[in-house]
């Protein structure tokens, strides 16, 4: 009774310095931990936790794993998993409301947190394509490609027939690299360049090419192209 009640009153301490922090961030195992808390009762999270951290290598890699590979970890169970993916879909929505909510191009910091939530863990390369009207308001996100783990295959007509469509004006497009290396490929920037030369005589503005890894810097291959060709 001594442990239950040990664990007990560890759970009573967490949650009320969670709830009186007022934005200060709890370190990573213990926001974990409230949240297994939710789906493991009588029991002390905290190593359960500690574990699925360092297996997992971040907080965004605990929720992003695969129900296979998390219900190697005793008392992992379905309602963990759920609580997970819950947790990734209602951020992504928050992400993608804000995003609806005003400009695109001035919420830059928006744009990367969404690409992150939605491919930056992803083990294979996926291709998000953003849509803005000509007041650079979100008309439509799309996914829209699946490729392998180290390539994606667009076509930049494909993209230039959704943008008319929609009339887009302006298009932002990100991907992830599974492999964290954020160095662009030499596909990656003869599609940007070809996929640019195809919207500009439409009069559609390909604001960005990002590519996501995980929490580190995007890299922007529109940047890249910006100073290859200021460079005499």
């Amino acid at each position: 009774m001594a442990g239950s009640s040990d664990y007990t009153g560890h759970r009573q301490r967490l949650q009320e310095r969670f709830l009186s922090t007022e934005g200060n961030p709890l370190p990573e195992y213990e926001f974990l931990e409230l949240i297994l808390m939710r789906c493991i009762p009588r029991r002390d999270v905290k190593p359960l936790a500690k574990q699925l951290l360092k297996h997992f290598f971040s907080f965004a890699g605990v929720l992003h794993a695969s129900p296979d590979e998390l219900k190697q970890f005793k008392g992992v169970k379905e309602s963990t998993i759920a609580m997970f993916k819950i947790i990734v879909e209602a951020n992504k929505a928050l992400l993608h409301e804000e995003l609806k909510c005003r400009p695109v191009l001035a919420q830059w910091q928006n744009v990367v947190d969404y690409c992150r939530m939605t491919i930056g863990q992803e083990p294979v390369e996926r291709f998000i394509v953003f849509y803005l009207d000509k007041n650079m308001q979100l008309i439509r996100q799309e996914l829209s490609t699946i490729g392998t783990n180290n390539q994606v295959q667009i076509y930049p007509r494909e993209i230039l027939k959704r943008a008319l469509h929609l009339n887009a004006t302006t298009i932002v497009l990100a991907h992830n690299h599974p492999s964290g290396n954020m160095t662009p490929s030499p596909d990656d920037i003869r599609m940007t360049k070809e996929l640019r030369r195809v919207l500009a005589p439409n009069g559609i503005y390909l604001a960005d090419h990002l590519i996501i890894g995980g929490n580190k810097k995007p890299y922007s291959i529109a940047n890249r192209l910006s100073e290859e060709e200021e460079t005499p």
